[in-house]
């Protein structure tokens, strides 16, 4: 037998009130006064003996009745044969997701993350699956549900530890969403597949997320997500001691600002408790010998000082001081390195001629920091190259040519060189057309638009990579710019690429691939004033600026990246070097030829690309060079300059309730004593509430009170009927 509330028979306590009434003695209550007595000093009656119980048959009635009301409100029942164990209940499966990015290296976060992975390995049950996964951008799994427990250990808690001590925060940006999605994915997936198997209890799924929460992390990813509603997240949040942090980064230059020096911004956080900053500045080699700039910033606020100081110009990294965390104190640049840039113009005309096209192509091309173009005119007997000088990136063509200017043109092009042609006049159509693929047409001489006629630009490819630049809708409006003079050409064979089309159909401009992957261009008008408003327009500066860089084919090198991002660089051109990525901690990883990624990006710093000798890395191979001496041997650097994600510096957190909008199941599942426990009480409530014992014995307890009131009343009757066996007078005399 069992019952539902136990305490309830602390109520049998109460049987002690009848034993305490039936020892106390009564006193009589008739008394008889005598005249004669009346001048003695009372005296208490002298016990022989101590108070003894009476009438024991209505003692234990009454005894009984109290026991049985306690009993009842127990509410028993009879349990029976069956009975549950941990067989019958579902056990956990609890994966442990562990943050490692960067914001995760202030100061005791991750002493409290592991202390946090060390509770939940308590708190694990018999059969309970447990899983370490570790994110920042992605997400790492350390310990695998697949991986058995070792002998005598319960649930692999030991791999889960020895995993953890390997373990350290990265410098990476953390992705909380993708985190979440990713293993909510996984245990759903199991889920199912568990499901299919018709197995008995299906685990209950559990995430428990150990994280700063730190607000810079990524969370977009949950809201295109239908979270499963049998995955439930519990949130163990760490928190630094303080919360103050600052940021420093170096801004790009601005278009509209004429001062050369550079723009640095300090970033405080709302929480900080420090205003005062310093920044230097060093280069490779040494460090600054200036004096570091002061920033005074607000909790919650940002700076932006310039540093005019002329060896800041070449300075690889800014530090700030003054800030408690120091892991995102530093910001790394790579210097501009301006690359020079060969233009040939072959043309009859002066430079200095307002009436011809050399005039504006010149003042056209503009100079940046990262580009100087150098316009070199070809004159006949002269070669295309000038000694000394590299192959030129674009020739322009504006006239006929003789046969060796023909011959070096075809070289090189055949050397994937790039070709301009502007058709100002017939005979630079008939001596280009091997060239251009496009011959004069036939026309009717009355046809021919009268000198006060114009043409404009009807078609327009924007996808080509000349005209993308003016793709968007506020800068694709050509209808202003006005052809007064073009040559009407027709294409020898469809090979030719238009590009754009007068409102004639025309050709205006198109292109065409070389045998040798060379390219021309070719404008069938020219772009002075005389033959159009090309010139004029605000649309020739990007359009002949876009075509050197086309010609030039530079690849998109991003200089400033993010710890995580991958760094692209072209194909090695000399396959009879070898190329060798060094890390800001010197560690080297050899880049294959053909390779144009490199993904191991995983710390701050400036990363160097070097192309080295073969003979150098033989010698470096059989350990017969330095490093430096590795690197006095290269032939060509690029750097690349990696910093911490600035998101990572925001030390707010992201309120639970902001994730519970994205469906977020955030809760706790039961452990399998817990549902066991439950399940036991509600088995138990079905049987009491079937049995209902407590009924008879409410039965019972008021059989045994009419019991006790029926004796109690004989037991009165005889006790009036021995006092009145035993008359005694009043004070007057009378019989009482």
């Amino acid at each position: 037998m069992s019952a539902l509330a136990w305490l309830f028979g602390l109520g049998a306590l109460a049987i002690a009130f009848p034993f305490l009434l039936h020892l106390i003695r009564r006193t009589p209550q008739g008394q008889t006064k005598f005249s004669s007595l009346m001048f003695l000093k009372p005296t208490p009656p002298t016990l022989t003996r101590r108070s003894r119980l009476e009438n024991i048959l209505l003692l234990l009635l009454r005894a009984a009745a109290i026991c049985l009301i306690a009993l009842a409100f127990m509410r028993p029942f009879f349990r029976g044969a069956d009975t549950l164990s941990e067989v019958d209940v579902a056990n956990r499966r609890v994966a442990i997701l562990l943050d490692t990015s960067a914001s995760m290296r202030r100061a005791g976060l991750w002493d409290q993350a592991k202390q946090q992975v060390e509770k939940v390995l308590e708190g694990l049950e018999q059969g309970d699956d447990v899983a370490l996964l570790t994110f920042d951008s992605s997400v790492k799994p350390i310990v695998s549900f697949d991986n058995s427990a070792r002998p005598g250990e319960l649930n692999g808690t030991s791999l889960i530890r020895d995993g953890l001590k390997s373990l350290e925060p990265s410098w990476t940006r953390s992705d909380l969403g993708r985190a979440l999605v990713s293993v909510a994915d996984s245990l759903d997936v199991w889920r199912d597949s568990q499901r299919v198997n018709d197995k008995d209890a299906i685990s209950k799924l559990q995430i428990v997320v150990i994280s700063d929460m730190q607000v810079g992390s990524r969370i977009d990813a949950l809201q295109s997500y239908q979270w499963p509603d049998h995955v439930f997240v519990k949130f163990q949040t760490v928190e630094p001691a303080d919360f103050s942090n600052a940021t420093v980064q170096l801004l790009d230059p601005s278009p509209e600002d004429d001062d050369p020096g550079l723009r640095v911004r300090v970033t405080n956080s709302e929480e900080s408790s420090v205003e005062q900053f310093m920044v230097s500045w060093s280069d490779a080699v040494r460090k600054s010998d200036s004096p570091p700039v002061s920033f005074y910033v607000p909790p919650g606020t940002s700076r932006v000082l310039k540093v005019s100081l002329d060896d800041a110009v070449m300075a690889r990294q800014f530090s700030m001081t003054g800030d408690s965390e120091d892991f995102d104190n530093t910001f790394y640049v790579v210097p501009n390195k301006q690359q020079v840039l060969n233009v040939v113009y072959m043309g009859n005309d002066e430079p200095d001629d307002p009436e011809f096209p050399q005039y504006y192509l010149r003042r056209a091309l503009i100079e940046t920091p990262s580009r100087l173009v150098n316009v070199r005119q070809w004159v006949a007997g002269e070669p295309m190259t000038a000694p000394g000088s590299d192959p030129p990136t674009l020739v322009i063509l504006t006239s006929p040519v003789d046969e060796n200017q023909r011959n070096e043109i075809n070289a090189y092009l055949k050397s994937a060189g790039t070709l301009m042609v502007v058709l100002g006049d017939r005979e630079t159509v008939e001596s280009t057309t091997n060239w251009t693929g496009a011959r004069l047409k036939n026309v009717n001489p009355e046809h021919q638009p009268k000198i006060k006629d114009y043409l404009m630009l009807a078609e327009i490819d924007f996808s080509n990579e000349l005209f993308q630049p003016f793709a968007n809708p506020r800068y694709n409006d050509f209808t202003r710019i006005r052809f007064w003079k073009n040559q009407s050409v027709e294409f020898l064979n469809d090979e030719p690429r238009v590009i754009a089309r007068f409102e004639n159909d025309d050709p205006a401009v198109w292109s065409r691939a070389i045998e040798g992957n060379g390219q021309v261009f070719a404008i069938s008008s020219g772009w002075q004033p005389r033959q159009s408003q090309l010139a004029l327009s605000s649309k020739f500066v990007p359009l002949i600026n876009g075509l050197i860089e086309i010609a030039a084919d530079f690849p998109e090198l991003d200089s400033s990246l993010a710890v995580g991002e991958w760094i692209e660089f072209p194909q090695a051109e000399d396959t009879t070097s070898s190329r060798v990525m060094i890390k800001p901690d010197g560690s080297r990883e050899v880049i294959d030829a053909g390779q144009t990624r490199f993904v191991a990006v995983d710390q701050p710093g400036i990363y160097r690309l070097v192309s080295e000798a073969k003979s150098a890395n033989e010698s470096l191979g059989r350990g017969g060079q330095s490093e430096s001496a590795t690197l006095a041997s290269t032939s060509a650097e690029i750097l690349f300059a990696v910093n911490v994600d600035r998101a990572e510096s925001e030390s707010g957190a992201i309120p639970v309730s902001q994730l519970e909008m994205f469906g977020v199941k955030v809760g706790e599942q039961v452990t399998a004593a817990s549902e066991l426990a439950q399940m036991r009480e509600m088995r138990d409530r079905d049987i009491e509430d079937q049995q209902k014992v407590w009924k008879w014995l409410i039965v019972a307890a008021i059989v045994l009170l009419i019991g006790e009131t029926w004796l109690a009343g004989r037991t009165g009757l005889k006790l009036n009927a021995q006092e009145s066996a035993f008359p005694s007078r009043g004070p007057t005399g009378e019989m009482t």
